[in-house]
């Protein structure tokens, strides 16, 4: 089984069973994270359309087994070592396609309520703080920065009860 999420330094390997098939053409898309979620506010799935987006990888892998001969293939993507981001894999052979949804690296969160409003912080998928001039979130259309020191963000209080979504964002990664 092909996982969806992976470690940044982890290499991105799917798991395919081919079939009848001389020749697997492989094509990554990176996508930017920030402007899908602002846009969609919904988890990202296979079901975007491609068409006319340039793909930052491009791959073949041939095949020399007989047409009734199926076999478990596994498709390694080094290119994706150390790389912080949300990919889509769309793999075409003999007029069909596959398409995997890889997620590279990961953002939490953690918050405790504070006398004027929440204290938030945004952890990598080490458990790290986050802190850079590009951590903070998005909530509610308004950007919440987080101090570059302490990596805090700080939330006010409002007068009406609030359940809404966040985008939490470090650097390019969101």
């Amino acid at each position: 089984m092909t996982k969806e999420k992976f470690s940044v330094q982890e290499t991105v390997k799917l798991h395919v069973e081919v079939k009848n098939v001389s020749t697997v053409h492989c094509k990554v898309f990176e996508f930017n994270t920030e402007t899908y979620y602002r846009k969609n506010l919904k988890p990202f799935d296979t079901t975007i359309d491609l068409d006319g987006l340039e793909s930052t990888i491009t791959k073949e892998f041939p095949f020399n087994y007989p047409s009734n001969y199926k076999k478990k293939e596994v498709f390694e993507f080094p290119e994706l070592n150390n790389k912080v981001g949300l990919f889509i894999i769309e793999l075409v052979g003999n007029g069909r396609s596959a398409r995997a949804v890889v997620k590279k690296g990961s953002l939490s969160l953690i918050h405790r309520s504070t006398p004027a409003g929440h204290m938030v912080y945004i952890l990598d998928e080490d458990k790290k703080i986050c802190r850079s001039d590009r951590t903070g979130l998005w909530l509610n259309k308004k950007w919440y920065a987080a101090d570059e020191k302490e990596g805090s963000i700080f939330i006010p209080y409002t007068q009406h009860e609030n359940d809404t979504k966040v985008i939490m964002q470090h650097g390019d990664f969101a």
